[in-house]
């Protein structure tokens, strides 16, 4: 038996009429943009200082291999936690998903300070599994805010908006490292009052995002609705999202979703290893805006109605894995070369040979977040309504924080070999190539169910004109 949600029956015409002729008001805090910025300022304030922290090599410090064991652990509990917050934040509601999703950030930075001031890895560990879990809640939520509230043929620009706000922590948190830390023309950890700083503003993090709207009061420019479906029970939630897991798209979707942030522990580990502390300061500043640029440029090409949505998204696709297969061959030449040096060598910026290693970390960010948005901008046309898209975008998440969990696990040995994991992201890059052909073969429209405003009112004019017709008892 279907489902009422399922059953749509037209209103009759004058109902139409009568809804259609009011007008309807909005409050700006109800709109979309309003959403979308308070999603963005968490990004800023929890995840962009985070990665900013990141930015300067290994969290700032002078050795990468424990904070890589820390990193590894975040992301060991984010994948796990992160697949069952697609369900649970859609039981009870994204606001408060973001809002425990923002607690463990600063935990993290505290981590980080006591053990740069004092060498206390329990704590940092602590504050590394506090923030895992918490974040499996923030990605699961914020990226079905970002993705979910905006129509689909708005959905690449606001994501690109986002990275944005996400990349502007590390550019503000970069451009501190760079003021408190520009004196330090060699390798080692950075000033302590670095970290407080950070602290202080991850902290902001949790009012923001108790200022997010339900989605059933988000209105959108085209007077379409966002249309949130709850399953009749928890277990009903959960069931859910292990069928979206076992399903054909998703398992075909895997390989993409699992290396799409794998470059991250090798980005930071090459930082620590073969560049000073200014000259990571400067990167964690610089090069967020590659990932600005290539966002823009992807919503540019994915939000353009006049190319066929098929299209738009081969194009993406092909332009993203030749740069970030490019990528992966220029680290291969370059790691050989230090490899074959008598002594391996750390770069000053701006000196002889700086510019050759540091262009390859701009353009794993350039290629990397263009990717990242590219399959977020694929599991938004395939969802059919924001609780689909809660579910996808957790397991989105959740796939890709595995990887990143063996990736910085890899990176806590001393000794590892780079070649492994230049080898390792260049052929799982390769790999998923015609698995994500295939899907995107497949994609001719935008899946998402769509209710108007005209149609809830004229619903509910005509169930008031059926009551007032009918006879009294």
């Amino acid at each position: 038996m279907a489902s009422s949600a399922s059953v749509y029956t037209e209103p009759p015409e004058e109902a139409v009429v009568t809804a259609a002729s009011r007008p309807v008001k909005h409050s700006i805090f109800r709109s979309v943009p309003f959403q979308i910025a308070v999603a963005c300022g968490v990004s800023f304030t929890a995840p962009g200082m985070w990665d900013a922290l990141g930015g300067l090599g290994a969290g700032g410090a002078a050795e990468p291999y424990a904070v890589s064991a820390a990193n590894a652990l975040v992301y060991g509990l984010f994948a796990i936690v992160c697949v069952a917050a697609g369900a649970i934040n859609n039981r009870i509601g994204l606001r408060y998903g973001l809002a425990l999703g923002a607690i463990g950030y600063p935990l993290y930075g505290a981590g980080l300070y006591t053990n740069n001031v004092s060498a206390t890895t329990w704590f940092m560990l602590f504050g590394s599994a506090l923030c895992g879990i918490s974040a499996g809640f923030f990605w699961a939520a914020e990226a079905a805010i970002i993705i979910g509230y905006p129509s689909p043929q708005d959905r690449a620009f606001y994501l690109a908006i986002w990275q944005t706000a996400k990349a502007a922590g590390p550019i503000v948190g970069g451009a501190i490292n760079l003021g408190l830390n520009a004196q330090k023309s060699t390798t080692g950890s950075v000033g302590s009052a670095t970290y407080i700083v950070f602290i202080v503003i991850m902290c902001l993090g949790l009012p923001i995002a108790l200022c997010l709207s339900p989605a059933s009061k988000v209105w959108r420019r085209d007077g379409t609705l966002v249309v949130v479906r709850k399953e009749a029970t928890w277990a009903a939630e959960f069931r859910a999202v292990g069928r979206l897991l076992a399903s054909r798209r998703v398992l075909l979707l895997l390989p993409a979703f699992f290396i799409s942030y794998f470059y991250n522990g090798f980005v930071s580990t090459w930082l620590t290893q073969y560049f000073t502390v200014r000259s990571r300061a400067f990167s964690s500043f610089f090069t967020n805006f590659a990932g600005i640029f290539s966002s823009f440029l992807v919503a540019a090409l994915l939000d353009r109605q006049s190319i066929f949505i098929r299209t738009r998204g081969r194009i993406a696709f092909v332009a993203i894995v030749t740069i970030l297969i490019g990528t992966w061959i220029w680290a291969s030449i370059l790691q050989k070369r230090f490899y074959d040096a008598a002594e391996a060598p750390v770069f000053d910026w701006f000196q002889g040979g700086f510019g050759s290693a540091y262009a390859l970390v701009f353009f794993w960010t350039f290629g990397g977040q263009a990717f990242q948005q590219f399959l977020y901008w694929l599991v938004g046309q395939y969802a059919t309504d924001l609780s689909s898209l809660s579910h996808h975008t957790g397991i989105l998440r959740g796939v890709e924080a595995l990887g990143q969990t063996v990736a910085w696990a890899m990176q806590s040995e001393g000794n590892a070999n780079h070649f492994v994991s230049i080898g390792i992201n260049f052929g799982i890059t390769v790999l998923c190539i015609p698995f994500t052909w295939i899907v995107l073969s497949e994609l001719d429209h935008s899946h998402e169910i769509k209710v108007t405003e005209i149609h809830v009112t004229a619903d509910d004019a005509n169930n008031k004109q059926q009551e007032d017709s009918a006879p009294s008892v």
